[in-house]
């Protein structure tokens, strides 16, 4: 086929090199003007219009003393120049003055409106006025007119498109040896649409439009060097003409003309050919430097990304507002990415809002602007959420046809109810859903399965999450796999509208289709596809965002393969920088864990504050969670996070104040606000039938066991979620809501075990070894402590080391595990196993030994191993003995924020045990202690 292609190629280069040897004989002849030619002493530059005044200030008021000058400075405006930026709307107003105007050139000026209504940069597309001003100007026999109209009767942009006048016009203009016209009757002729048409009378009519071309070459005309190229690079027209092509891009460019630059490095860009970075950059760098929008703004895109280009922010943002003056507003996007920090700035969302705005005010923006200004207002440009504005900028890209306009409008009323009324969501989302907008429809399952809006109806929510999940909405998929998760026909359909979905460049579908065929599910497994697929996720672009959170939310899920903290916090770092308000709560969670790292959980603090000032009640609640001596710096106490976060919706909020509360008012008064909010998930459910179970009265008696029902037939109905198979089970043991089954509440709690939760495993293992489950079971106990131990579960670690104490075989075991826990590093495990050593439990004593895994797990941060070793040197047990290192480890206990630690150092700096006596700072010590023990 590429030889055919080449062949084909040759031909059509022969012929009209051939054809064109008779039409001019004055000038050189046509087998010397390859594109290797030298062109500059044949080519008469283009003349540059001379303008008098300054046209963009124009109107009607003003005496026009030339037409041809107005003309000129309207095709300037349009295209823009060296000498003069883009003006796209000075330019319609001008051609609309003229096509009005009595003059020689009016068909011209009807064909210029005709085709500046057609093109985006001068404000919204009208195919239709496009058309009488065309056919106005075609009627004055102005044969580009015809081109143009008959590519709208070809396409079918207006009402009375029609192929065969499309043909009829083609033919006219091919007729009277227009280029465009003669091209475009072959492309039309190759399509199949005027059934069978002979190849060569195809390939006739492009020779003899390369023949005009280059008798126009001949005269002097050097435009006809791009045209040509264009041509031969249109696989369509020229099969494998696109080397050719090239030569003929590059003679043109070498005659400064920067179209053919821009094609060129078009052509790089796309990697249709290889090219080296500097030939590509140059070719751009020209055509920027020409005055071609485009150009400047791939120009800016390249250096802000170090893409083919080496990384230059400052000169990239140069160029991206050098664009936007030129009426492009792809650039201001392109800002307004970078202010948000997707190319690895620090975010200033106040200027990604500005660079938005500038291109809103442009002629051709589109509704992707609007909604990217709705979504900055609804985040909080200035840290607060502005609901009314991003309402207002999502009413406008609803105006103009966006329709997920409409579902995050509704979003965002569900989550500010105050800004609307009840029903105003649903009708939105409707609307949507009517124009198969798939989010609506996954969000209409979620209301109809659970919310305060509409009753309750789980046909409704399974009608529409199956409408969503046909459409490609993510989380509608993963919701119906889940729920047939051994079935191989709904993989293959969860994988088959992944894929449409993502070819759709929906980001968080490449993410799942990339699990999809590394894993094999639904699809033929495929590690190459897959990899593709990932990398399309994350690469830069709108969406980004949203696809790193994802990803790095199943990778802490475990999802991905083996949890991976560091991988997951390297992606939801990168989301966070882009703005997504949901990386700023998994990051500032996954930081405020790490208990043992001050300077994270601080980091960690300050994400979930941003987060939650922009209204966001998880965040809110993760407050509530943070340790205790860093919580003040938020201003508010833990329980004062769980209030404004149960007032902002967060019904885990409310159900925690609600179980904690100390008086039957509280409990009753945040026990109402639970049940005024979404109860939507199995453990939500069961910690609200707890809670009531804890409360006085027989009305509570009744919703616990309403509530213990409902969580029961959530959980049969749908995917078995490992916590709330847990919290169920463990309701159920203590007998919530009258359901005393021991043995349904172990089987739920080992369900949950099984799955990974470390709590379960926990609960299990110490409910063996007090009977809780009947009789005790230490061999049991010992089992389940063991896999939370070596999950992570220091807790777990004094458990084993009692167990450890009981002669025989269990206790044997339960020091082998300690004592491979402590050679694995656990400082929990170091700590017990060595203590175990020292007292001699379940083994002979040896506190020298004991004492030295005592020094490892206190070197390892564990403030209880300190306490220890710090009465290991002041008895001498086990090491030598001494008061100033027995005060030593206390003091370093107690700088870890332990409060015995902290009396202890107090009483020893009073004393002068083993340090200076100091009563002012043995007093301020027992201030903190104190201080720690209120909270």
């Amino acid at each position: 086929m590429a030889q055919s292609s080449a062949v084909l190629a040759g031909t059509v280069l022969t012929a009209f090199l051939v054809l064109a040897a008779s039409a001019e004989a004055q000038v050189p002849s046509p087998q010397s003007l390859a594109p290797t030619s030298d062109f500059s002493k044949i080519c008469t530059p283009a003349p540059k219009p001379f303008l008098t005044r300054d046209w963009s200030q124009w109107n009607k008021s003003q005496p026009v003393l030339d037409p041809e000058e107005m003309y000129d400075a309207a095709i300037a405006y349009a295209e823009g120049s060296t000498a003069l930026k883009r003006d796209p709307v000075a330019a319609k107003r001008l051609l609309e003055d003229l096509s009005e105007r009595a003059w020689p050139g009016r068909g011209r000026a009807h064909y210029r409106l005709g085709k500046l209504l057609l093109d985006p940069i001068a404000g919204l597309v009208d195919p239709e006025r496009a058309a009488v001003h065309l056919a106005t100007a075609s009627s004055m026999l102005n044969l580009d007119a015809s081109v143009l109209l008959a590519e709208l009767h070809e396409q079918g942009r207006i009402s009375s498109a029609s192929l065969a006048e499309a043909e009829r016009l083609l033919r006219a203009a091919s007729t009277a040896g227009h280029v465009d016209g003669l091209v475009g009757l072959a492309r039309l002729q190759r399509s199949g649409r005027l059934g069978t048409v002979p190849q060569a009378g195809s390939n006739d009519l492009i020779t003899l439009a390369l023949q005009s071309l280059h008798s126009d070459l001949n005269k002097g005309r050097c435009s006809a060097l791009y045209r040509i190229g264009l041509i031969l690079s249109d696989e369509s027209l020229v099969p494998g003409g696109l080397q050719e092509a090239i030569k003929w891009f590059e003679a043109g460019a070498r005659q400064g003309d920067t179209n053919a630059d821009l094609a060129l490095a078009e052509i790089y860009l796309q990697e249709r050919v290889k090219a080296t970075p500097d030939r590509f950059i140059r070719h751009l760098e020209r055509a920027a430097e020409g005055g071609r929008p485009r150009a400047m703004t791939l120009l800016g895109e390249r250096l802000m990304l170090g893409d083919k280009a080496p990384k230059d922010v400052s000169k990239g943002i140069a160029w991206l507002e050098r664009a936007g003056l030129n009426a492009d507003p792809e650039a201001y996007k392109l800002l307004s990415r970078h202010y948000r920090g997707e190319f690895g700035a620090a975010p200033d969302l106040p200027k990604a809002a500005n660079a938005l705005l500038k291109a809103s005010r442009l002629p051709s923006y589109s509704t992707s602007i609007l909604v990217g200004l709705a979504r900055l207002y609804a985040g909080g440009v200035n840290g607060q959420p502005d609901v009314k504005a991003a309402l207002t900028y999502y009413r406008q890209a609803a105006d103009r046809g966006d329709v997920g306009s409409l579902t995050e409008m509704a979003k965002l009323l569900l989550s500010h109810p105050q800004e609307g009324s009840p029903e105003t969501p649903l009708r939105l989302l409707e609307e949507a859903a009517a124009r198969n907008h798939p989010e609506a429809m996954g969000v209409l399952a979620d209301l109809y399965a659970c919310s305060t809006i509409v009753a309750p109806d789980a046909s409704q929510a399974r009608a529409w999450l199956d409408r969503a999940a046909e459409m490609g909405h993510v989380r509608s998929i993963l919701a119906v796999a889940s729920q047939n998760a051994s079935d191989q026909g709904t993989a293959q359909k969860s994988a088959a509208a992944l894929l449409r979905a993502a070819e759709r460049d929906d980001r968080e579908s490449m993410v799942l289709l990339a699990h999809a065929f590394r894993s094999g599910l639904g699809v033929k497994q495929d590690a190459q596809v897959a990899d593709r697929w990932r990398a399309a996720a994350l690469a830069p672009g709108e969406g980004r965002s949203r696809a790193l959170l994802l990803l790095a939310r199943r990778i802490l899920n475990g999802e991905e393969g083996s949890r991976d903290d560091s991988a997951a916090r390297m992606l939801l770092e990168q989301a966070a920088k882009e703005g997504e308000l949901g990386a700023q709560l998994e990051l500032g969670r996954l930081l405020i864990a790490q208990r043992g790292d001050k300077a994270q959980v601080l980091q960690g603090l300050q994400l979930l504050q941003a987060a939650a000032a922009s209204g966001n009640a998880a965040a809110m609640l993760a407050l509530s969670e943070a340790p205790s001596d860093v919580l003040s710096s938020t201003g508010k106490t833990a329980q004062e996070w769980r209030k404004v976060a149960a007032e902002a919706g967060n019904v885990r909020a409310a159900i925690a104040l609600a179980s904690n509360a100390k008086e039957g008012a509280d409990a009753a008064r945040w026990l109402s606000r639970a049940e005024a909010l979404p109860v939507c998930v199995a453990r939500d459910m069961a910690e609200l039938a707890q809670a009531y179970h804890k409360a006085t009265g027989s009305q509570h008696i009744e919703r616990a066991r309403y509530w213990m029902e409902k969580a029961l037939g959530t959980l049969q109905d749908s995917a078995k979620d490992p916590a709330a198979l847990f919290v169920v089970g463990r309701a159920m043991a203590d007998g919530v809501g009258g359901m005393n089954n021991k043995e349904a509440a172990i089987s739920q709690i080992k369900l949950a075990a099984d799955a990974g939760r470390v709590d379960a495993m926990r609960y299990l293992g110490r409910g063996y070894v007090s009977g809780q489950f009947g009789e005790r079971n230490t061999q049991m106990a010992i089992e389940w402590l063991s896999k939370a131990l070596s999950r992570g579960d220091g807790s777990v670690a004094a458990d084993l080391s009692r167990l450890a104490a009981i002669p025989g075989r269990e206790g044997t075991a339960a020091i082998a595990v300690l004592k491979e826990s402590a050679e694995a590093g656990l400082a929990p495990a170091m700590r017990e196993y060595g203590r175990s050593l020292q007292l001699g439990l379940g083994m002979t004593s040896q506190p020298d030994v004991g004492a030295s895994w005592l020094r490892k797990a206190a070197e390892a941060g564990d403030t209880a191993a300190m306490k220890e070793l710090s009465r290991a040197y002041a008895s001498g047990y086990g090491v030598e003995l001494s008061a100033s290192a027995s005060t030593e480890w206390l003091q370093r206990a107690a700088q870890a924020g332990d409060a015995e630690a902290m009396q202890g150092l107090s009483l020893a700096m009073t004393l002068g045990f083993g340090t200076d006596v100091n009563p002012i700072a043995a007093q301020e010590w027992l201030r903190t202690a104190e201080g720690v023990a209120r909270k």
